[in-house]
C-alpha cells in the first residue's frame, strides 16, 4: 500500500482523550450560554418592539420571562409613561396559533369583564385597534410571523402548577366558585363567525380514536412513542365504553368554557382566587366537560404512592363551591342528564389530557420535547384513566351527593 499521499490518523491515548472531552464540555457550556443569551436578547427586543412600536403604553424598562407554560411564552413587562410605571403581561403565542382562535379568546375576555367577572385580565388594543400583533422572525432559515398580545398584569400569587395541585379545602371551594361565575358570565357570549379550530367535545371524542391510530402509526423511534403504542388499545377501549350519545349532549348546558382550568392558571391572595388566566383553550362547549377537566386537573394525586388517584374529598369541595355560586344565578346548576353522564365525562376528561400530552409531543416539537418528562406525564394519565374507569360508582355517588 502506497501511503505517500495519505495522512495517518493517529490514535489518541486515554489522557489526551479525557483532556479533549473536558475541552468539549467547556465548549458546550460556552455554546449553551451563547444560545441562552442570544435567545433572551431576541425575546427582549421583540417585547420592546411590541410594546413601544405597536402600543401606547410607554417605554419598556424591564422584561422578565414568566415560566410555567408549555406552548406559549409569557413576559412580565414594566413600562414607563408620563413618569409613571405600568405592569403588563406580553404573550408570544405558539407558532401554530391562529388569528381566529386568538380573536375569539380576546372577545370572550372582553365579554366576561363586561359582565362583572373581575378575575380576568384585560387585553389591550394595539394602535391599529386589534387585540393582537404579528411580528416577523426567522425560524430554520425561513421568514415567518408570530402572534403577540398584551394583557393587564394580574395581582396575586402563583402558588400552584397542574402537578403541584394540593389545594386547601377553602381554595377548592373558591376554585369551584370561580369556574361557576365564569360559566355564568359567559353564558350569553356570542362568538359571531369566530370558531375555535379544536371542535366541541362531542365531535372531538368521536374522532379521537382515529387520531390515536394515526399517531401510533408514525415511524418514530422513541421511548414515548413505544409507551403510547403500548397503551393505545386501552385508550380506544375507554373511548368506546364512555361514549356519550348525541341526545345527551343536546340536553347539557352550553357556555363558553375555559378549557385549561387548573390551579396553575389561577392567582391567589391567601386562599382567595383573585386571577384566572391562560384562556388559550377557551371555546363554546358543554360546561360539564370543563367541570370534569378541572376536577381531573385539580384533584388527581401526583404522589408516588397514590399517583393517578382522584382525591374525592377535594372533588366534593370543588363541586360544592360550583353549586353555591350558582344559587340564584341565571345559569342553572347541574341538571339530571349532566349528573347521569358525569362518570363517563370524567373518563373523557382523562382521555382529553392523553390527547393533549400526545399532541404536545407529536405535533409541536418531538425533537425538542423531553422524552422522559412526556413519558412521566403519560404514565400518570394512564394511571388516572384506570382509576376513573374502576371507580365510576364512586363518581356517580360524588355528583349525586350535591355537585
Amino acid at each position: 500500500m502506497d501511503t505517500s499521499r495519505m495522512e495517518l490518523i493517529q490514535g489518541v491515548d486515554s489522557d489526551k482523550f479525557l483532556a479533549l472531552f473536558d475541552r468539549a464540555k467547556s465548549l458546550k457550556r460556552a455554546l449553551d450560554y451563547l444560545y441562552k443569551t442570544i435567545d433572551s436578547q431576541v425575546l427582549r427586543n421583540q417585547v420592546a418592539d411590541l410594546l413601544e412600536n405597536h402600543y401606547d403604553l410607554g417605554r419598556v424598562r424591564e422584561v422578565y420571562e414568566v415560566f410555567g407554560g408549555y406552548t406559549n411564552r409569557s413576559f412580565a413587562v414594566v413600562c414607563e409613561k408620563d413618569g409613571r410605571d405600568g405592569e403588563y403581561l406580553a404573550r408570544k403565542y405558539k407558532a401554530e396559533a391562529l388569528d381566529n382562535d386568538v380573536a375569539l379568546e380576546h372577545a370572550l375576555l372582553n365579554h366576561i369583564l363586561s359582565r362583572g367577572f373581575k378575575e380576568a385580565a384585560r387585553v389591550f388594543p394595539a394602535r391599529d385597534g386589534r387585540t393582537f400583533v404579528r411580528l416577523k422572525e426567522i425560524s430554520q432559515g425561513q421568514a415567518e410571523t408570530r402572534l403577540f398580545a398584551v394583557y393587564e398584569y394580574l395581582p396575586g400569587e402563583d402558588k400552584y402548577t397542574w402537578i403541584d395541585n394540593e389545594n386547601t379545602a377553602a381554595e377548592l371551594l373558591n376554585l369551584g366558585d370561580l369556574m361557576a361565575r365564569l360559566h355564568d358570565c359567559a353564558r350569553d357570549f356570542d362568538p359571531g363567525p369566530r370558531r375555535k379550530a379544536e371542535p366541541k367535545a362531542e365531535i372531538l371524542f368521536q374522532s379521537l380514536g382515529a387520531v390515536f391510530d394515526e399517531l401510533a402509526a408514525r415511524p418514530v423511534v422513541s421511548k414515548f412513542h413505544d409507551f403510547f403504542k403500548m397503551n393505545i388499545g386501552m385508550f380506544k377501549d375507554c373511548l368506546e365504553r364512555n361514549a356519550i350519545p348525541a341526545e345527551a349532549y343536546a340536553r347539557m348546558v352550553e357556555t363558553a368554557v375555559h378549557g385549561d382550568f387548573h390551579a396553575g392558571n389561577v392567582k391567589f391572595l391567601g386562599e382567595k382566587t383573585v386571577g384566572l388566566f391562560d384562556f388559550d383553550w377557551s371555546k363554546i362547549d358543554v360546561r360539564l366537560f370543563d367541570i370534569c377537566l378541572g376536577l381531573v386537573y385539580c384533584c388527581t394525586s401526583w404522589h408516588v404512592a397514590t399517583d393517578g388517584r382522584l382525591r374525592l374529598d377535594d372533588c366534593r369541595y370543588f363541586l360544592e363551591g360550583y353549586a353555591r355560586a350558582l344559587e340564584g344565578a341565571a345559569l342553572p346548576g347541574l341538571n339530571e342528564i349532566e349528573r347521569r353522564h358525569f362518570p363517563q365525562m370524567m373518563v373523557q376528561a382523562g382521555l382529553y389530557l392523553v390527547y393533549w400530552c400526545a399532541a404536545l409531543w407529536y405535533y409541536l416539537d418531538p425533537e425538542g420535547t423531553n422524552d422522559y418528562e412526556s413519558i412521566y406525564y403519560l404514565i400518570h394519565l394512564v394511571r388516572t384513566l384506570k382509576w376513573l374507569e374502576s371507580h365510576k360508582a364512586s363518581l356517580a355517588d360524588l355528583v349525586a351527593a350535591g355537585g
